[in-house]
């Protein structure tokens, strides 16, 4: 399991667009990354939620895909469904570094959801 999402950090940290992405604040419910083209091979995905314009904090969630191979993953989705949130952080819209900010956010999603992953 750790490894199917190590695998989806490594690919998001290496989108070019995905900080544009976030900072052109996408819609709510909205796919972030990948592609829906890439699903199989991600496993995972994020997605836009809610975006708070006082704080300029958009949240951003980590799902599974319906045609992620890891057991861990699989079983996931059995349990819920591939919308349920698998971990959810906060974007920090207005970071003086987005790049580093995007990295600190995937951390974080990646963290949580190897945590509920067990």
């Amino acid at each position: 399991m750790s490894k199917a999402l190590n695998s989806f950090g490594n690919k998001a940290l290496t989108q070019k667009n995905a900080v544009t992405k976030i900072l052109n604040i996408p819609t709510e419910g909205s796919r972030i990354l990948p592609s829906m083209t890439h699903d199989a091979d991600w496993q995972c995905r994020l997605d836009a939620g809610y975006y708070n314009a006082l704080t300029k904090r958009l949240n951003v969630v980590l799902q599974v895909n319906s045609q992620a191979k890891s057991p861990a993953l699989q079983d996931f989705i059995k349990k819920n469904t591939t919308h349920a949130k698998l971990a959810t952080a906060e974007f920090d819209t207005s970071a003086k570094d987005p790049r580093a900010e995007y990295a600190r956010v995937l951390e974080e999603l990646l963290k949580a959801g190897k945590a509920k992953l067990g």
